[in-house]
């Protein structure tokens, strides 16, 4: 049922629901005919003059008007200028200071036959600016705490942070991303650098403006002015007849994450010191500066003060850019990481690849005997060569390989042994090296050899091979 049926259905019902609304309305009401009767005031209009309500209903406008009750007859007013709708500061008898609006409602031929006049007293919009500030805060607190639980949500399907040393990194990059300063990470190929500074972008008051990453050592030199700052049009010869903005342009008001920065030819460092200390830069075949706000994140996996003492890093620079440093630890430094890790990369190469594999205890243990040179980049490989093949193809180091070795060859060789117990001799010391290799995990070692580990347990019994831990 709407407005019009329950008016034509309940005529009584309707007049005493709509005079409660109105009089719970929280400024002053004032409706009038034709300039002449006064049809309706809302209680608060009533309170406000010290009369009741009926009182003013059974006067005559002219005679509301008569008692002086404020300083200007603003309906008057109203009618006189035609003006609509009519707005206007008023006083009442009182020193109520009121902000009033008049709505006209014009009959079908457009003759103004009523008005309604809505009033605010000054203090209550003063009240109201002050909430509006309060309500203006705690909503900023709140989109804080939503933008903060949206990072947290976002980045939970591509961080693991189980590791004491994992929380350090994670709780000091949250800090750094409130801190609109330079950011320098440090760590080995492939631990994680990209990831830790999208971290902290995300948790920086820039993360609504652009994050552009940059590899350093994939832009070739000759390139490289270009590429960073660009250039106008006709700056050279093959140039784009508009121009072409550069990575500082593009990353303006936002983030510019600088990966292995240490790859940097020596005059490109200059220029980006240059950025770093003015906030400016030139295009190629540019006239004038260009304004430039941008926060610079940089990573390398090279020692930057070795380079420093080997001039082949700016030492100014560097300073520039250590004034915030962060230390990613190696993966094999983060024991409690790896299986988590391990689990969500094949979580998600068994839903790419439409596979089922699954971790074993012992395949679990193989990879926390592993030293990961490569970090969590290579377990991410290694995981996903398991889902395709089913074979956890790692050894306990780079060098180690399950290949025979000369002197293993030799030492039978030299023997003059018949041939099968020359094949039971190298097949005793072959198994010895992976197992020793293997820190004598059996499973580990049935993985390099590529057999079961039952068929492994009887080589062993049946061969009198040693097992060292």
């Amino acid at each position: 049922m709407n407005l019009k049926k329950l008016a034509e259905n309940y005529p009584k019902d309707f007049f005493n629901y709509a005079e409660k609304i109105l009089d719970s309305y929280f400024g002053n009401i004032f409706i009038t005919y034709r300039n002449e009767q006064i049809l309706y005031v809302n209680e608060r209009m009533a309170n406000s003059v010290h009369m009741s309500k009926d009182e003013i209903t059974n006067m005559s406008l002219a005679e509301l008007r008569a008692k002086k009750l404020w300083l200007r007859s603003v309906s008057q007013e109203m009618y006189d200028s035609q003006k609509h709708p009519f707005n206007a500061y008023n006083v009442s008898k009182y020193g109520d200071e009121l902000f009033t609006h008049i709505e006209p409602i014009f009959d079908e031929s457009g003759e103004l036959i009523m008005s309604a006049q809505f009033s605010i007293p000054r203090q209550m919009l003063t009240s109201f600016s002050s909430y509006i500030d309060t309500e203006k805060s705690n909503l900023d607190q709140y989109k804080d705490i939503v933008k903060y639980l949206e990072v947290q949500n976002t980045f939970s399907d591509s961080i693991i942070c189980e590791s004491q040393a994992s929380k350090f990194v994670f709780e000091d990059a949250r800090y750094f991303g409130s801190i609109d300063g330079t950011v320098l990470i440090c760590g080995e190929t492939g631990s994680g650098k990209d990831v830790i500074a999208n971290y902290i972008y995300k948790n920086s008051k820039r993360a609504e403006q652009p994050f552009i990453p940059v590899n350093c050592s994939a832009i070739p030199s000759e390139l490289m002015e270009s590429e960073f700052f660009g250039y106008e049009k006709g700056a050279f010869t093959g140039a784009r007849s508009s121009g072409k903005p550069g990575l500082f342009d593009m990353a303006n008001n936002g983030t510019l994450f600088l990966d292995e920065i240490g790859e940097l030819p020596l005059p490109m460092q200059a220029k980006l010191l240059r950025v770093l200390e003015t906030g400016e830069f030139m295009r190629i075949g540019g006239l004038k500066q260009v304004k430039t706000n941008v926060r610079i994140i940089a990573a390398t996996n090279r020692d930057l003060r070795q380079m420093v003492s080997e001039k082949t890093f700016r030492e100014d620079l560097y300073y520039r850019l250590n004034v915030m440093l962060l230390l990613i630890p190696p993966l094999r430094k983060r024991q409690e990481d790896i299986i988590p890790m391990a689990e969500r990369f094949l979580r998600k190469y068994n839903q790419k690849y439409n596979l089922k594999r699954i971790l074993t205890p012992e395949l679990c243990q193989c990879l926390l005997d592993y030293q990961y040179p490569g970090n969590v980049r290579e377990l991410k490989n290694l995981i996903e060569r398991y889902a395709i093949t089913g074979h956890l193809d790692i050894v306990s180091s780079p060098e180690s390989s399950n290949n025979p070795t000369p002197s293993m060859i030799a030492d039978v060789q030299d023997n003059h042994l018949p041939f099968h117990e020359a094949c039971a001799l190298f097949e005793k010391q072959y198994i010895q090296k992976t197992l020793d290799e293997c820190r004598g995990s059996v499973a580990k070692a049935a993985n390099v050899l590529g057999i079961h580990r039952s068929l492994l347990y009887k080589k062993i019994a049946k061969l009198g091979i040693s097992r060292t831990d």
